[in-house]
């Protein structure tokens, strides 16, 4: 397309929408989630149990020793019998110690297990709906979206989104019950040391809104920093060719160098950012273990607590600020997780203006009529790309479309499968608006040869046939014979079972396009769109293409972007394009003596043989 692009498609939901509709996704895996949250609390419990064993452990052998009055804390006050010995107390105690560890172990193992399921189905789930979504969007949101943010939206973007599920929701879950537990454990031994020990802990609050307020800006900026990356990158690989030509490989690899540089400094900004406030988190927790050794110190020497008590509140606390400190984690993840969601959410929630009717017309047959009435169209308000195109195409007939850079050709056609509606006016075939009918209908009754036809890196066949896969070989055979294809076909190393490579590398321009030609008359189409199909195409190569295209449009409506005179005369009308509005129609021997517009492209194309030829020239000299 020449004509400018809309400008992107975006959105800027709250946070507080973002986060409803993830925890709306999340709600979708909670069975998954539900038994990730099972074994944590299993993992929990088992990891209390054996440090408490290896508290009563600990005042089982100093009271042994006579270095304590305190008694061990039995669990539910059982004790071992008396009649067991000091020796085989201690190796119960430490035998309940590693069960618990081995426990611990396999219940760890299937938790992991659990987790990577998650993930897993979190993420082939999302990308499947983004890329779902992708596919039923309109070209006016590839107009305006770059392919790499786009591929940047289905890989790094659903990853974050992901992340929000296990590294934000679930681990918030697991530190609020690990927080719960460990504190109510703690009260339990002493509740004025555990009171006096969590006085700092709103600190931590304060200081991770603020880092979280301060970081966001941050993470967005990488983001679209990440997205020029990835589309330089694109760039780069599908326009080898051309920089390998003009020798500016040493620019190209300067100028990813730089915009990788950029994502580098942006991410060493947010690296700094978390650097800082890991020391503020570690500082709250050095002055929670302070205040421990210091009141809880004087407490053992008082005998208040007992030494196997001290050391299991030394470890519960230590985890306890630990899950504290997994806040800065917790808030670095859901700052990544919005950012990725909101542009997650942009793709899902893009209007897909091009749509089937509720109540849809399906005709048992098309002709091929085509007629545009009073057909206005643009991209940007106030800047029409067509005005008032009215015209009617015969079934059967050639409609040649000539006409500068930026007239509005390629629109004309787009409107046509409908890859755009009109802003004003009615494209109609067999006298049915074309909004009347199913999209799929309507699309699989045109074939479409683009200027620069893509192939897939597959089998020739698989190309020809990518539009109706059941197509037996003797129909794709056929196809091919129209397109004028089937004998460079037959030279290729496994003829049709030939591998192509990326986008048909190994294949001429002509060739290219005479498969686009096989593929696109593969279905028997009644319309038959050419998007100037011999442009930049040299005069033998192109002889080769205007013989594939007089067998494809015999008994079809075509319409075909044209500039050479070659292509032009073959059409049953041309119509002249300028500036959005059609000036001239008319045959080319109508037109030629018209003098007007069409008079002027014809004696620029002196140089044409063929052309020569048609206008009754002389030879060139």
């Amino acid at each position: 397309m020449t004509e400018p692009p809309p400008p992107p498609l975006t959105s800027d939901p709250t946070n507080v929408l973002l986060i409803r509709r993830l925890l709306a996704l999340s709600w979708a895996y909670r069975a998954r989630c539900l038994l990730v949250l099972v074994l944590q609390v299993v993992l929990l419990v088992l990891g209390l149990a054996g440090l408490g064993f290896i508290g009563i452990g600990i005042d089982f052998i100093n009271q042994e020793l006579g270095q304590g009055s305190q008694s061990p804390r039995w669990p539910f006050g059982v004790a071992p019998p008396n009649a067991w010995t000091h020796t085989q107390v201690i190796f119960a105690i430490g035998g309940a110690v590693l069960a618990m560890a081995m426990i611990r172990n396999v219940v760890n193992y299937f938790n992991a297990i659990a987790v990577a399921r998650l993930i897993q189905e979190i993420i082939i789930a999302l990308r499947s709906q983004v890329y779902d979504k992708l596919q039923r969007l309109s070209f006016r949101f590839f107009d305006a979206n770059a392919s790499g943010s786009l591929i940047n939206r289905v890989t790094g973007d659903v990853q974050s989104v992901r992340m929000f599920v296990d590294g934000v929701l679930m681990q918030s879950v697991i530190m609020l019950l690990s927080l719960a537990i460990y504190l109510a454990y703690m009260i339990s031994l002493h509740p004025s040391l555990a009171l006096a020990c969590l006085l700092p802990v709103p600190l931590l609050y304060l200081a991770t809104s603020t880092f979280s307020r301060w970081v966001r800006p941050a993470y967005a900026a990488n983001r679209e920093h990440y997205d020029k990356m990835v589309l330089t990158l694109s760039e780069s690989v599908q326009g080898v060719q051309v920089t390998k030509a003009f020798a500016r490989e040493a620019e190209e690899r300067a100028k990813f160098a730089d915009v990788n540089r950029t994502v580098l400094t942006q991410q060493r900004s947010i690296f700094w950012r978390v650097s800082m406030f890991s020391p503020v988190v570690e500082t709250i927790n050095l002055a929670i273990i302070v205040i421990l050794i210091a009141f809880g110190g004087r407490l053992v020497s008082e005998n208040e607590i007992s030494i196997g008590d001290f050391v299991v509140f030394l470890a519960l606390l230590q985890q306890f600020c630990g899950q504290v400190s997994s806040i800065a984690g917790i808030a670095n993840n859901i700052q990544q997780s919005l950012i990725g969601a909101r542009r997650v959410f942009e793709v899902l929630d893009a209007p897909i203006e091009v749509q089937t009717p509720p109540d849809p017309l399906r005709p048992e047959t098309i002709r091929g009529a085509i007629r545009f009435e009073d057909v206005s169209f643009h991209y940007r308000a106030g800047e029409p790309v067509l005005n008032g195109v009215d015209f009617q195409a015969e079934p059967g007939q050639c409609i040649a479309i000539l006409g500068t850079t930026g007239s509005g050709k390629s629109t004309l056609m787009s409107l046509i499968p409908r890859f755009y509606d009109p802003i004003g006016g009615r494209v109609l075939i067999d006298g049915i608006d074309i909004k009347r009918l199913p999209v799929d209908f309507l699309r699989r009754q045109i074939g479409l040869v683009f200027q620069e036809s893509f192939l897939f890196s597959s089998t020739i066949a698989a190309n020809i046939a990518f539009g109706h896969p059941e197509a037996t070989r003797e129909q794709i055979e056929r196809a091919a014979r129209i397109a004028a294809a089937h004998g460079f076909i037959s030279e290729q190393p496994k003829g049709y079972d030939t591998i192509l490579g990326e986008s048909g590398v190994n294949l001429s321009g002509g060739q290219r396009q005479r498969l686009a030609i096989a593929r696109a008359v593969l279905l028997e189409p009644r319309v038959l769109l050419l998007d100037d199909p011999t442009t930049a195409i040299d005069p033998e190569t192109e002889h080769e293409i205007l013989e594939a295209m007089d067998n494809a449009i015999a008994g079809r409506t075509t319409f075909v972007i044209a500039h050479r005179l070659s292509t032009l005369r073959r059409a049953d009308i041309v119509l002249v394009l300028e500036d959005g509005r059609i000036v001239e129609r008319g045959t080319h021997d109508e037109l030629m003596r018209a003098g007007g517009h069409y008079l002027a492209v014809a004696r620029a194309q002196l140089v044409d043989e063929e052309s020569r030829k048609i206008l009754g020239a002389g030879p060139a000299t």
